[in-house]
């Protein structure tokens, strides 16, 4: 049978000798991808129990130093300058040579707390101006108990400034003169088998008029008891 025409040839014959089907191309499966493990949070769950534990222990042991605080009601010990002396006192254009001997009445108000003292250390000045120190022993104190402090300041041809000599011996010539004395000491309070942390404690007695007159080596205390500054 003659095949109409198209202008386009007539496709080959198909030839199938086996009887087949004809065979088709077909899209090849989409690839199965399995989707990724769940992430674990465990870590994460961990760090955050650990840091709330960490917090609540914290507040728990703020609330009882505070409540401990409350029912021992700390206060700072007393310092009160009871006498002070000079002797061998004399001076140069720059130097400076003396001694100084003074007791401190020490008392500890507290009903509940003894105070412990280690080391102790105390300085005299002329105005600011550095002349000498001296190391004290430690010492205790029970519950609303006094204790005396001794001091010995020893200075041998300190050097001071020409101008601050010069000052010291314009109020010499005036009949006293007021010197500074400073104490540094680690304390810590204690009730039974609680302990407070060790502190710094600071003792200031300021401007502590010394009777002493120009052509004197020695002088005492004059005014009277002085109380004295006392912080941490």
């Amino acid at each position: 049978m003659q095949q109409p025409a198209t202008g386009y040839p007539a496709p080959p014959p198909y030839n199938n000798h086996n009887g087949a089907a004809p065979q088709y191309p077909y899209a090849a499966p989409p690839q199965y991808y399995n989707p990724p493990p769940p992430r674990s949070y465990a870590s994460r769950s961990f760090f955050r129990a650990f840091f709330a534990t960490m917090i609540c222990l914290a507040v728990i042991f703020g609330v009882i130093l505070v409540i401990t605080w409350l029912v021992l009601r700390p206060s700072l010990p007393t310092f009160t300058l009871t006498t002070l002396s000079l002797s061998s006192f004399n001076t140069s254009s720059q130097s400076l040579t003396g001694t100084w001997r003074l007791t401190f009445n020490v008392r500890n108000g507290n009903n509940k707390l003894s105070v412990n003292y280690n080391a102790l250390r105390s300085s005299i000045f002329y105005h600011s101006n550095y002349i000498a120190e001296s190391n004290l022993a430690p010492f205790k104190m029970d519950t609303k108990s006094e204790a005396n402090l001794n001091a010995t300041f020893s200075a041998v041809n300190a050097y001071l400034d020409s101008r601050v000599v010069d000052a010291l011996n314009g109020d010499r010539s005036k009949g006293s003169v007021p010197f500074d004395v400073q104490i540094v000491a680690e304390s810590s309070f204690r009730s039974g088998s609680w302990r407070f942390r060790t502190r710094i404690l600071k003792v200031l007695c300021r401007k502590i008029d010394l009777g002493i007159s120009s052509n004197s080596t020695s002088g005492e205390l004059i005014g009277g008891y002085r109380d004295c500054q006392v912080w941490t």
